[in-house]
């Protein structure tokens, strides 16, 4: 993963799912689990983009994604936006970080939750 890609806890996680700023940012949360793990329970406010359908996601124009997605993809150069990753475990959350930053090129406003939908599941 690249080194660029900044880790949040679960209390960062938890205050991002309620709304709150993280980092000076208005943070997405994209969980990239399968549409069936994500079903049975999500972090509030997380967006299901399964990792498989990440890399069309981000070929798509702004308006599609955001009419798909329901949120504007920032810009990699976002100082007030940016997104959090998250799967069940942090795998494939690693691997869309690296999607996200070789696609993209995000740098400073990428984050990755690893403990994933298990820890906070186990949490809240």
């Amino acid at each position: 993963m690249s080194s660029s890609v900044k880790p949040v806890d679960f209390a960062a996680i938890k205050s991002i799912s309620e709304g709150n700023r993280y980092d000076n940012r208005e943070i997405y949360i994209v969980d990239v689990r399968n549409p069936s793990e994500f079903s049975g329970g999500a972090i509030p406010r997380a967006v299901n983009i399964p990792l498989p359908d990440l890399g069309a996601a981000l070929d798509l124009p702004p308006a599609e994604f955001k009419s798909k997605y329901g949120f504007e993809l920032p810009d990699p150069a976002s100082t007030d936006k940016g997104l959090v990753v998250h799967c069940q475990m942090g795998g494939r959350a690693a691997k869309a970080a690296n999607a996200l930053v070789d696609k993209k090129k995000y740098e400073d406003n990428l984050y990755i939750y690893s403990p994933g939908w298990r820890e906070f599941s186990s949490k809240i």
